[in-house]
């Protein structure tokens, strides 16, 4: 909920938010995924609301470094998707369930050893697998929840590539679900743009001749199309993010 539009203190919106990540944490380090999941019911609504720069609480990172990192990257791919989305010209309803369905896409790494996670040397193939797993724990994860299980085909989906070539399940071309398609670039984009603890960031312009590069192989060639395009032009997704760079250098992801 945001504070300037609810009558509530900034300070009990950081407390009311800190306390529900540090129950959040609690579940997940005990595999109480229902549990967490009736957690990130409430949670997920709330994050959607706050401002970027509210998910960089000192005390978040604090509470739970994976958690931190995660819950910043969500909020990010989530405002890509919601402008791609935008871009394509989908409908409102659309818009909305495709900017949650980018918040929620990479649930299933909440459950994953944050020593594997952010390993910076080469992964084994164990912990490759491990890492591609999330996909499907992320649908499971969402299975538990009443409010978010219609976006298990986004958690599932967002690594499957347009030649097929991608995991869990190697679906190929329009068979994608649709945002998964999506979500799939704008999720390379900022993971491209970010420094994470097994890469450097790159400039923005350089992650988009990567995903010009991968069109129509990884990514939706008119969705890339799009894609490209609007971020180029699109005047306040300009001002949102290339602008901006300090979004995309922190070292914490």
């Amino acid at each position: 909920m945001n504070c300037e539009h609810s009558g509530r203190n900034e300070f009990d919106d950081h407390q009311k938010l800190v306390k529900k990540i540090i129950h959040l944490s609690d579940c997940l380090n005990t595999s109480n995924f229902k549990a967490a999941m009736s957690i990130l019911d409430q949670l997920i609504p709330i994050c959607m609301e706050l401002d970027f720069n509210r998910l960089r609480l000192p005390e978040i990172k604090l509470t739970d470094r994976k958690l931190y990192r995660e819950l910043k990257h969500a909020k990010r791919v989530s405002i890509h998707a919601r402008e791609l989305a935008k871009a394509l010209a989908c409908t409102q309803e659309a818009i909305k369930d495709i900017e949650i369905g980018g918040f929620v896409h990479d649930v299933g790494k909440l459950i994953i050893d944050e020593l594997v996670l952010y390993k910076k040397d080469r992964l084994s193939p164990q912990e490759w697998k491990t890492i591609q797993a999330h996909a499907l724990s992320g649908g499971k994860l969402l299975s538990f929840s009443k409010q978010f299980a219609r976006f298990i085909p986004i958690a599932e989906q967002h690594h499957e590539r347009w030649d097929g070539s991608g995991y869990p399940k190697g679906i190929k071309g329009s068979k994608i679900h649709y945002s998964a398609r999506l979500i799939s670039i704008v999720d390379a984009f900022d993971a491209m743009t970010c420094t994470r603890s097994y890469h450097k960031c790159i400039p923005p312009l350089l992650a988009i001749e990567e995903i010009a590069r991968c069109s129509a192989t990884q990514f939706d060639p008119y969705m890339a199309e799009v894609f490209i395009s609007q971020i180029s032009t699109h005047q306040s997704y300009n001002e949102a993010f290339l602008e901006k760079p300090r979004i995309y250098k922190q070292s914490d992801g």
